[in-house]
């Protein structure tokens, strides 16, 4: 066999092996890169629609059905659900601001009008703090700001309306009502209800209270 030929069949044997080289690098990599993106899914508890919130796997959120940019470090600017602990910090928050303008208007509403009138009058006022803040384009409380959450409709990811916002609240307000009785019966069903929706957050996939699913609704951390 000629000399040239045998040279050129060398050459062709290196270039071959340094295809073959990084082959082996490319598939070492995508190996290191499914490592760390299972690590980041373990830590983060999943890659999430940055237009609702929701968990997704593919590039199509299965809630809202948008489209999401998918990278090697998830989804670009994907904003992820508040976790429990969050909220508890956030309600505390939202409790103490408003438990002296709570306590003022229900004793001289019950000066004047009875117990049943006086606690209204004070869910009223918590009403009102939750709608007006809520409602606005941010969806925060006091609270929320706090803990760096906010909250977003549970099917578009867009502001709350205030039919929404009214519907997250009424459904706390009308359990509440039963406190009102002074009966076992009223008392127990204020003390199951609340704490069903206090902790079902940490049975629910999207961590969503009873009020929030009443009212379609989700929590979400910047």
């Amino acid at each position: 066999m000629p000399e040239s030929v045998l040279r050129s069949l060398e050459v062709i044997v290196v270039r071959l092996g340094a295809v073959l080289e990084r082959v082996k690098a490319a598939i070492i990599l995508a190996k290191l890169q499914s490592a760390a993106d299972a690590v980041r899914m373990e830590q983060t508890g999943g890659m999430y629609c940055p237009h609702c919130g929701t968990q997704v796997q593919t590039n199509r959120c299965s809630v809202c059905g948008t489209l999401v940019a998918m990278t090697s470090e998830g989804i670009d600017s994907a904003p992820m659900l508040s976790g429990w602990w969050r909220r508890v910090g956030a309600t505390l928050v939202d409790d103490i601001l408003l438990f002296v303008p709570t306590y003022v208007v229900i004793v001289a509403v019950t000066a004047a009008l009875g117990l049943v009138t006086g606690t209204i009058a004070g869910l009223i006022v918590q009403g009102i703090y939750m709608v007006k803040l809520l409602a606005r384009p941010a969806g925060q409380t006091v609270g929320n700001r706090m803990v760096d959450t906010y909250v977003r409709d549970a099917t578009t990811g867009q502001a709350l309306t205030n039919q929404q916002v009214l519907r997250r609240w009424g459904f706390v307000a009308v359990y509440s009502l039963f406190g009102v009785t002074g009966s076992v019966l009223g008392t127990s069903i204020v003390g199951i209800i609340g704490l069903v929706d206090c902790l079902y957050p940490l049975f629910n996939a999207r961590k969503q209270t009873l009020h929030d699913r009443f009212a379609g609704t989700i929590v979400l951390r910047k």
